[in-house]
């Protein structure tokens, strides 16, 4: 009897070892290279390694799941002259696509792929004249990738509207719309002038694509171009929203520097409601989410010292928790207390039966 109540006690304490001390552990990972001041990072399933564009080299390096750091993509054609903004992989087609970006003089930028073995340049798409006045400024920010036919749609912070590159590297308008201009600016910071930001691809045939200044979330259809500004319950926005990731369970990951929004919508995005959320240290400026295995890692970019012209050698990567997610598991732990404590006393009941029976037979 004794060898079966220690065993469930043992059971029972691995079980709720995580809920004893808190929490569970989350995965860090940090990484280091001088003024690296990364904006964006996506997972790649295919070599299970973080790719992460660096605002102020220009350059993609390679986090592996070990810790492991190094220099994956350095283009010549603008690496030291203009950042990494987006990045996202498309391991159907084993290839990172990244926007590049000039953060000085807002003249100059497109968007590039690269094969994730060779790392040979796919293409290179430049955007100066593509919806774009000679001397007008713009700014190829955030990325997404149409897995079904290979074409990317690019936001555009400073003009408002989206491009379109297809899977060959031509690029165009894709769309410009009078309500991407006509949002009211609830940002009042030096960033009041970034428009459109964060961009993913739904696979129900659309983008979501989110406004810095106006913290508007607008839902744009890929094969007909139509636009709809996504209604959020309670008349919600996500001001100095920066970058976003569609989960595997559909919901949707908004980040800014202060916070990060979980939001769901049983309307295909039509509408949309505020599930959770999750505060942030506003120094660390996190600004991007990826998804690994399941789990939501978010980036911190650590931006503001390289606008202060401050150097700086370390950044990070880590997991994140909604708080309604880690209370939605207490049932699970409930349901398996109850069912061990069935099981012991169970077996408790037959092993005393089994006593007594042997006890009744030596007394006859």
């Amino acid at each position: 009897m004794k060898p079966l109540i220690c065993f469930v006690l043992l059971f029972l304490q691995l079980c709720f070892l995580d809920e004893a001390s808190g929490e569970r552990s989350l995965k860090r990972f940090q990484f280091q290279e001088h003024k690296l001041f990364p904006e964006s990072f996506d997972y790649d399933r295919m070599h299970d390694r973080f790719l992460i564009g660096s605002e102020f080299h220009g350059t993609v390096s390679e986090l592996g799941n070990d810790g492991s750091f190094q220099e994956f993509i350095r283009d010549g054609e603008y690496a030291g002259k203009a950042g990494i903004a987006g990045v996202k992989v498309d391991s159907r087609r084993n290839r990172v696509i990244v926007t590049v970006a000039d953060t000085v003089g807002w003249s100059y930028g497109g968007v590039a792929a690269y094969n994730l073995d060779t790392k040979e340049r796919i293409y290179f798409a430049r955007l100066e004249g593509v919806g774009v006045a000679e001397g007008e400024k713009f700014c190829a920010n955030d990325v997404a990738v149409n897995f079904k036919t290979g074409d990317v749609y690019v936001t555009n912070s400073f003009g408002n509207f989206l491009w379109k590159v297809t899977k060959d590297g031509i690029p165009s308008v894709f769309v410009k719309h009078e309500s991407f201009t006509s949002q009211p600016v609830i940002v009042d910071n030096d960033f009041n002038f970034v428009g459109f930001n964060g961009i993913i691809y739904e696979p129900g045939k659309f983008v979501l694509a989110v406004q810095t200044n106006s913290g508007a979330l607008f839902r744009v259809g890929v094969e007909d171009g139509s636009v709809h500004k996504v209604i959020i319950k309670g008349n919600q926005t996500f001001p100095m929203a920066d970058g976003m990731v569609l989960r595997d369970d559909g919901t949707l990951v908004v980040v800014s520097a202060e916070k990060i929004w979980l939001v769901g919508s049983a309307s295909r995005w039509m509408a949309a409601n505020v599930v959770d959320t999750v505060l942030l240290n506003a120094s660390d400026v996190t600004t991007a989410a990826a998804v690994k295995r399941g789990a939501t890692f978010v980036l911190h970019s650590y931006l503001s010292d390289m606008f202060a012209g401050q150097s700086r050698d370390e950044f990070e990567i880590r997991e994140i928790e909604f708080p309604a997610e880690v209370a939605d598991s207490d049932p699970v732990w409930l349901i398996i207390l109850i069912v061990v404590v069935v099981v012991a006393v169970s077996l408790w009941r037959f092993q005393m039966g089994h006593f007594y029976e042997q006890y009744r037979r030596k007394r006859v």
